[in-house]
Protein backbone atom coordinates (compact mmCIF):
# COMPACT_ATOMS: atom_id res chain seq x y z
CA UNK A 1 0.00 0.00 0.00
CA UNK A 2 1.96 2.90 -1.09
CA UNK A 3 1.48 6.44 -3.01
CA UNK A 4 1.22 8.66 -4.44
CA UNK A 5 4.05 7.97 -5.86
CA UNK A 6 5.93 9.01 -9.22
CA UNK A 7 6.94 6.24 -11.73
CA UNK A 8 10.86 6.93 -10.82
CA UNK A 9 9.87 6.54 -7.63
CA UNK A 10 8.73 3.06 -8.13
CA UNK A 11 11.10 2.41 -10.33
CA UNK A 12 14.06 3.65 -8.02
CA UNK A 13 12.72 1.74 -4.68
CA UNK A 14 12.26 -1.78 -6.92
CA UNK A 15 15.53 -1.09 -8.76
CA UNK A 16 17.25 -0.80 -5.21
CA UNK A 17 15.84 -3.61 -3.52
CA UNK A 18 16.77 -5.67 -6.74
CA UNK A 19 13.31 -7.37 -7.34
CA UNK A 20 14.14 -8.02 -11.03
CA UNK A 21 17.13 -9.46 -9.83
CA UNK A 22 16.12 -11.37 -7.63
CA UNK A 23 13.47 -12.67 -9.62
CA UNK A 24 14.43 -12.91 -13.18
CA UNK A 25 12.15 -15.09 -14.53
CA UNK A 26 9.07 -13.11 -13.11
CA UNK A 27 5.85 -13.53 -15.29
CA UNK A 28 2.96 -11.15 -14.17
CA UNK A 29 0.30 -13.34 -16.26
CA UNK A 30 -1.88 -10.30 -17.78
CA UNK A 31 -5.20 -11.24 -18.54
CA UNK A 32 -8.35 -10.01 -19.27
CA UNK A 33 -8.28 -6.26 -20.39
CA UNK A 34 -11.41 -3.91 -20.61
CA UNK A 35 -12.13 -0.16 -21.06
CA UNK A 36 -13.29 1.28 -18.78
CA UNK A 37 -17.13 1.95 -19.98
CA UNK A 38 -17.33 5.65 -18.30
CA UNK A 39 -13.42 6.52 -19.42
CA UNK A 40 -11.92 5.54 -22.69
CA UNK A 41 -8.73 7.10 -21.56
CA UNK A 42 -8.61 3.87 -18.64
CA UNK A 43 -8.01 0.25 -18.95
CA UNK A 44 -8.38 -2.37 -16.39
CA UNK A 45 -6.71 -6.04 -16.66
CA UNK A 46 -6.26 -8.87 -13.96
CA UNK A 47 -2.66 -9.58 -13.06
CA UNK A 48 -1.32 -12.92 -11.17
CA UNK A 49 2.81 -13.24 -10.73
CA UNK A 50 4.75 -16.01 -10.79
CA UNK A 51 8.27 -15.88 -10.36
CA UNK A 52 11.20 -18.16 -8.78
CA UNK A 53 13.32 -16.53 -6.45
CA UNK A 54 16.89 -17.30 -7.46
CA UNK A 55 18.43 -13.64 -6.48
CA UNK A 56 18.95 -11.85 -3.42
CA UNK A 57 16.53 -9.03 -2.42
CA UNK A 58 18.15 -5.82 -0.58
CA UNK A 59 15.73 -3.45 1.56
CA UNK A 60 18.43 -1.16 3.45
CA UNK A 61 20.77 -3.09 5.38
CA UNK A 62 18.54 -6.45 5.35
CA UNK A 63 19.51 -8.38 2.87
CA UNK A 64 17.00 -11.78 2.17
CA UNK A 65 19.00 -14.61 0.64
CA UNK A 66 17.77 -16.74 -2.69
CA UNK A 67 15.53 -19.52 -1.54
CA UNK A 68 15.03 -20.85 -4.60
CA UNK A 69 10.96 -20.37 -4.09
CA UNK A 70 8.52 -20.51 -7.04
CA UNK A 71 5.49 -18.11 -5.86
CA UNK A 72 2.33 -17.44 -6.99
CA UNK A 73 0.56 -14.51 -6.28
CA UNK A 74 -3.45 -14.00 -6.07
CA UNK A 75 -5.08 -12.15 -8.81
CA UNK A 76 -5.29 -8.42 -8.27
CA UNK A 77 -6.81 -5.76 -10.73
CA UNK A 78 -4.32 -3.28 -12.41
CA UNK A 79 -5.81 -0.01 -13.76
CA UNK A 80 -4.23 2.40 -16.29
CA UNK A 81 -5.31 6.08 -17.42
CA UNK A 82 -3.95 8.08 -20.29
CA UNK A 83 -4.63 11.55 -20.87
CA UNK A 84 -5.84 12.38 -24.78
CA UNK A 85 -2.54 13.05 -25.96
CA UNK A 86 -1.48 9.35 -25.21
CA UNK A 87 0.45 9.58 -22.20
CA UNK A 88 0.05 7.81 -18.46
CA UNK A 89 -1.13 9.84 -16.38
CA UNK A 90 -1.94 7.14 -13.68
CA UNK A 91 -1.58 3.56 -12.89
CA UNK A 92 -3.47 1.61 -9.91
CA UNK A 93 -2.95 -2.27 -8.41
CA UNK A 94 -5.47 -3.39 -6.19
CA UNK A 95 -5.25 -5.65 -3.22
CA UNK A 96 -5.79 -8.99 -4.07
CA UNK A 97 -9.45 -10.47 -5.25
CA UNK A 98 -9.15 -13.48 -3.77
CA UNK A 99 -6.61 -14.11 -0.78
CA UNK A 100 -6.69 -17.20 -0.58
CA UNK A 101 -5.40 -18.18 -4.18
CA UNK A 102 -1.54 -18.51 -4.17
CA UNK A 103 1.33 -19.36 -1.97
CA UNK A 104 2.13 -16.07 -0.80
CA UNK A 105 -0.02 -16.29 2.31
CA UNK A 106 -2.79 -13.35 0.47
CA UNK A 107 0.27 -10.69 -0.40
CA UNK A 108 0.02 -9.44 -3.91
CA UNK A 109 2.33 -7.82 -6.35
CA UNK A 110 5.73 -6.91 -4.35
CA UNK A 111 4.10 -7.52 -0.93
CA UNK A 112 3.61 -11.23 -2.39
CA UNK A 113 7.53 -11.19 -4.19
CA UNK A 114 8.63 -10.19 -0.20
CA UNK A 115 6.80 -12.81 1.28
CA UNK A 116 7.84 -15.40 -1.23
CA UNK A 117 11.61 -13.57 0.12
CA UNK A 118 10.47 -14.75 4.00
CA UNK A 119 9.25 -10.93 4.78
CA UNK A 120 5.45 -11.20 5.57
CA UNK A 121 4.93 -7.20 5.77
CA UNK A 122 1.53 -5.91 7.33
CA UNK A 123 -0.90 -5.33 4.41
CA UNK A 124 -3.95 -3.66 4.97
CA UNK A 125 -5.59 -0.08 4.63
CA UNK A 126 -5.34 1.77 8.36
CA UNK A 127 -3.23 -0.86 9.83
CA UNK A 128 -1.30 1.21 12.58
CA UNK A 129 1.76 -0.72 12.44
CA UNK A 130 2.25 -0.31 9.08
CA UNK A 131 0.96 3.40 8.93
CA UNK A 132 3.65 3.92 11.50
CA UNK A 133 6.70 1.95 9.64
CA UNK A 134 6.49 4.08 6.53
CA UNK A 135 6.26 7.15 8.63
CA UNK A 136 9.15 6.00 10.29
CA UNK A 137 11.10 5.12 6.62
CA UNK A 138 9.67 8.13 4.82
CA UNK A 139 10.16 10.77 7.49
CA UNK A 140 13.08 10.29 9.67
CA UNK A 141 14.79 8.00 7.58
CA UNK A 142 14.29 9.39 4.56
CA UNK A 143 13.16 6.47 2.34
CA UNK A 144 15.96 4.90 3.34
CA UNK A 145 13.89 1.14 3.01
CA UNK A 146 12.17 2.29 -0.23
CA UNK A 147 9.65 4.72 -0.79
CA UNK A 148 6.36 4.66 0.04
CA UNK A 149 5.00 8.00 -1.45
CA UNK A 150 6.40 10.88 -3.46
CA UNK A 151 7.43 14.33 -2.28
CA UNK A 152 4.60 16.46 -2.82
CA UNK A 153 6.35 18.69 -5.74
CA UNK A 154 6.44 14.84 -7.80
CA UNK A 155 3.04 14.30 -7.39
CA UNK A 156 0.42 15.98 -10.07
CA UNK A 157 -1.47 18.67 -9.30
CA UNK A 158 -4.74 17.25 -9.83
CA UNK A 159 -4.23 14.41 -7.30
CA UNK A 160 -6.90 15.59 -4.61
CA UNK A 161 -6.39 12.55 -1.71
CA UNK A 162 -3.98 13.56 0.91
CA UNK A 163 -4.11 9.94 2.61
CA UNK A 164 -0.78 8.77 1.85
CA UNK A 165 0.42 5.19 1.85
CA UNK A 166 -1.66 2.73 4.50
CA UNK A 167 -3.62 5.33 5.56
CA UNK A 168 -7.24 5.47 5.20
CA UNK A 169 -8.94 7.31 2.62
CA UNK A 170 -9.76 11.03 2.96
CA UNK A 171 -12.70 10.95 -0.06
Amino acid sequence: IVGPISRRDVAETQKSFNLLGAYPDIDRGIFGLTVDPQNPYRVFFFERWTATMTGSIKIGPLTLPPSNKRIETPIHVTSITWNPDGKVVYESISPPVDRFEGNTKGAGAVFGLLAGAGLQLPASVGDPALIAQQKLNTDVFRGALGKTWSGEAEVPAWWKSTSKGAEPNDR
